[in-house]
């Protein structure tokens, strides 16, 4: 007799005992899989540590650079004038600029044209660039265009801009009669870039030749706008330029032309990006605090620990971290300084206890009287590491192959292995031995059917017996 489910045949509560059975069995598995949450949240905890002290690390890098202390910024008096850029090249000066010309790209303008969508030739469009042609000078380059299927002057324009020559081809509409104009520009400024166009097809010739030799233009192309150069002088010096972009005229200095006129500009020490990288670097150090209270808190009301509540790794890390912060370094004349001679100092507060801060009247004294105390401190004098590179050091020997932070995420990993494998053993026995329960489960429902059966059977057969026996 088959039995669709345990404990129909015999009536009695088998599927409930065989859930109970398999719950017990689980038992394991929940504290395995109770396990490696723990694990895992430690090992995610230690990504949160790794990740705040590779920004630490960076952050004292930047402070142990030289070059974040010799960092300059440009102002000018008048913007109208022109703007300034520097980069690490640029040196403290004053300067007083007076631009005299602006950079200008040559512009031809073609005689009138009646119609632009009417065929007018094929063929190529040479267009040779230099800044003596009119002189008989020898081009400095030279470009060739090939007229594409549409011979118009719509098919030549399209046929300039898409050769990509250093060239703008449009048209103008004066709305004449004969309206139509081709108007060739120059993509740069400057002399250099000054034009000579011939064409192959005379047609497109007499609309688009240009000899800057003659006077007077056969075909009515016309100069419109002359290429020339930008002049300035700067403290008395004349200076040219292609481009209305004037870099290292001063020295790491780019200068943005924008109109004629005087204006003067400083070059000084930037002072608020060396501030930045104070800040950034307090604020790196800040975020560690914040990450590794986050992690270690435990709330008494919840009985809740965080993830590395406890863990001796990192404890000594963070002691390690204040450690270095106290240790003073040398001043380069003999002597010493800390952090706290430089206003970085740290908070006593009970909420940010142990946090760093910055006492902007004591920082602002350190850089007026020179960024050499800063710098030896972060980026090392005489020789000596300075807290810049002992901070990276320091945080890369703990990702190193033997390094802390490597030793424990390893051996976290590794746990997280052991216990997926004893998972997977754990239950393959549960399935095993559920397997036999269920099989024993239903042999035992089968056998009692049986014997419901045979018991109701008999029943009947001395019912009847005693029903016999009354007559």
């Amino acid at each position: 007799m088959a039995i669709s489910s345990i404990g129909i045949g015999s009536n009695l509560e088998l599927q409930t005992l065989l859930d109970k059975l398999q719950a017990a069995e689980e038992l394991p598995l929940t504290q395995i899989n109770n396990q490696a949450k723990s694990y895992q949240a430690k090992l995610s905890g230690y990504g949160t540590i790794k990740s705040v002290l590779d920004a630490y690390s960076a952050a004292a890098k930047t402070l142990g650079t030289a070059a974040t202390y010799s960092a300059v910024k440009a102002s000018v008096t008048s913007d109208s004038v022109l703007s300034a850029a520097t980069d690490a090249t640029a040196v403290a000066g004053s300067y007083q600029i007076d631009v005299t010309s602006l950079a200008t790209a040559q512009s031809l303008v073609s005689k009138q044209v009646t119609d632009k969508k009417a065929a007018i030739g094929g063929g190529t469009i040479t267009v040779d660039f230099g800044a003596d042609l009119a002189t008989g000078g020898t081009p400095t380059s030279t470009k060739t265009v090939t007229i594409g299927s549409d011979t118009s002057l719509e098919g030549i324009r399209d046929s300039i801009n898409k050769a990509n020559i250093g060239v703008t081809a449009s048209i103008i509409n004066d709305g004449s009669g004969t309206p139509y104009h081709l108007v060739l520009t120059s993509d740069k400024t400057g002399t250099q870039s000054g034009m000579r166009v011939s064409a192959s097809d005379s047609a497109v010739s007499d609309v688009v030749a240009y000899d800057p030799a003659l006077a007077t233009q056969p075909n009515g192309m016309s100069e419109k706008v002359a290429a020339a150069n930008a002049a300035l002088k700067i403290n008395g010096i004349d200076v040219t330029s292609q481009s209305n972009t004037v870099v290292d005229a001063a020295q790491g200095v780019t200068l943005t032309l924008k109109s004629k006129g005087t204006t003067n500009m400083s070059v000084t020490r930037d002072d608020a990006s060396i501030k930045a990288a104070v800040q950034g670097f307090v604020t790196a150090y800040n975020n560690i605090l914040t990450a590794v209270g986050s992690l270690t808190t435990f709330d008494t009301e919840a009985g809740t620990a965080g993830a590395l509540n406890g863990d001796g790794t990192l404890r000594n890390i963070t002691t390690r971290l204040r450690s270095m912060l106290n240790t003073p370094m040398s001043d380069g004349n003999g002597g010493s300084l800390t952090l706290s001679d430089l206003g970085i100092e740290f908070n006593v507060t009970p909420e940010n206890a142990g946090k760093l801060e910055i006492d902007d009247d004591k920082l602002n004294k350190a850089l007026a009287g020179g960024v050499q105390g800063l710098s030896n401190f972060f980026s090392g004098v005489n020789g000596a590491a300075g807290m810049g590179k002992t901070v990276t050091d320091y945080v890369d020997s703990l990702n190193g192959t033997s390094g802390a932070l490597t030793a424990v995420t390893d051996g976290i990993t590794a746990t997280l292995k052991d216990l997926e494998d004893k998972y997977t053993a754990t239950q393959d026995r549960v399935t095993s031995t559920m397997d036999r329960y269920r099989a024993q489960f239903t042999q035992l429902d089968l056998l009692v059917s049986q014997l419901n059966q045979t018991s109701s059977y008999l029943t009947q057969q001395f019912a009847a017996m005693n029903g016999t026996s009354s007559k």
